[in-house]
């Protein structure tokens, strides 16, 4: 995916040479692409990198497409076995007492609300902030969807993320694939 890819390697350069860098990557791997379409992925990926909405989630304290596997224990009182969590985080990113985990949309059109956002989603990011709560102890963390067509980003209420999370167990385990 190409501006997964960008989102992943621009912020490692000086902000000057973004634009030169996100057009020749996209022309070399994207060379099968028509120009326009190269084009749209270079402003897209860009228009996000130069936002200040999302200067910290490109910042130094972030790190993109982290690998993530955990394995997280039934809340109390619940029998069986554990969630077995592998997935990879599109990008995470720690801000004093605030820890951000962002997974991008491409290809999609925003959601207008949290209501509009698919199920799997939710589940994945719920997973997530459940798996890092051990790892991050005492900070606030915050789920984020972020759509590139558009640049919006729209952050998940922990009430719905915590309602996410206590349904998790009952998932069957072969659907669950963040």
């Amino acid at each position: 995916m190409l501006t997964h890819a960008l989102l992943q390697h621009l912020p490692a350069l000086d902000a000057a040479q973004w634009s030169t860098a996100a057009e020749r990557f996209v022309a070399a791997r994207g060379n099968g692409l028509p120009r326009r379409v190269q084009k749209s992925i270079c402003s897209e990926t860009l228009a996000i990198l130069t936002d200040s909405r999302f200067g910290s989630l490109f910042g130094p304290m972030s790190q993109a497409e982290v690998p993530i596997v955990a394995e997280i224990p039934r809340p109390a009182g619940q029998k069986g076995p554990p969630l077995r969590l592998t997935g990879q985080i599109d990008r995470l990113a720690v801000t004093g007492d605030k820890v951000m985990i962002v997974d991008y949309k491409t290809n999609r059109r925003p959601a207008a609300a949290v209501a509009d956002v698919a199920d799997v989603y939710l589940y994945q990011l719920a997973a997530y902030r459940l798996a890092l709560s051990s790892i991050f102890k005492g900070k606030d963390i915050q789920a984020m969807l972020l759509w590139t067509e558009g640049a919006k980003i729209l952050e998940i209420p922990k009430a719905v993320l915590d309602n996410y999370a206590a349904r998790l167990w009952q998932l069957d385990p072969a659907r669950l694939d963040a």
